[in-house]
């Protein structure tokens, strides 16, 4: 089976996997983003290690999961926190090999995951969860179709060659376009404000892509694994959303 139907055949499994994780929500969503956000940290880890970093990812995988027990009892996420931190200085105390620079990269994996991704629980059985895939799917499409139709100018070559800022902007538009259709559809609201957000949202996915293949490039990997055959890892398909999340957790609690 050739790459082309691999990626086909990923896309839908994931597709409907996800389809039932958001019809159903509940727990069923509760326990998605935990078994994901476990999944991205061990991408994260596995990425820096690769580097040559000393990333105790038994040590992140535990701290995720405080993280996620103390975000579902509402209590203050300072407590998990503090917990992490105190835990990481007692690795930078006991070992000769756990550096500073390993230890930023440590907090730079628990605020990227768990901060980033937990408030779509809060979307649940909401219309505003679905506007986060709405914004992600029309950035990517229009980014692709936009920049291999008229696509010339190099956006960041160093970081991705192939995108362009044609690309950029025919995503930024067209994301536009689908976002408000969506908004109007499902009673969200239509505005200028809310042009201007979704135009918004569509940058910041791309800025999200664009952090998580600085990330590849720095530590010299081609995906972040293979946990989804023909599309590489989890993250390589969750680094627009990490960054539109809490931008429409935001637009929830405080409609335009």
């Amino acid at each position: 089976m050739n790459n082309f139907w691999v990626r086909t055949a990923t896309a839908v499994v994931l597709f409907l996997i996800l389809a039932v994780i958001l019809h159903f929500g509940g727990w069923v969503l509760n326990i998605a983003v935990l078994l994901i956000s476990l999944q991205l940290c061990h991408e994260l880890s596995r990425a820096f290690q690769h580097k040559g970093h000393y990333i105790p990812e038994r040590y992140i995988l535990f701290s995720c999961f405080l993280h996620y027990v103390v975000f579902q009892l509402q209590w203050p996420m300072f407590i998990a926190f503090s917990v992490s931190t105190f835990l990481l200085v007692l690795f930078l105390l006991r070992s000769r090999y756990f550096t500073l620079e390993d230890a930023a990269i440590c907090f730079l994996i628990l605020v990227y995951v768990p901060y980033f991704l937990f408030p779509i629980i809060y979307l649940d059985h909401t219309n505003y969860i679905y506007l986060v895939f709405v914004i992600t799917i029309a950035t990517d499409s229009f980014a692709y179709l936009a920049g291999t139709s008229f696509g010339k100018r190099k956006l960041c070559p160093s970081i991705s060659p192939n995108k362009t800022v044609e690309g950029a902007l025919g995503a930024i538009l067209g994301t536009v376009i689908c976002g408000l259709i969506f908004c109007g559809v499902f009673g969200l609201g239509i505005t200028v404000f809310h042009a201007l957000f979704i135009g918004l949202a569509s940058v910041t996915a791309q800025l999200g892509d664009l952090f998580a293949s600085k990330i590849k490039r720095e530590t010299g990997i081609k995906d972040y694994g293979n946990f989804l055959p023909g599309h590489g890892g989890l993250l390589d398909r969750f680094d627009s959303i990490l960054l539109i999340i809490p931008m429409v957790y935001m637009l929830y609690w405080f409609p335009l």
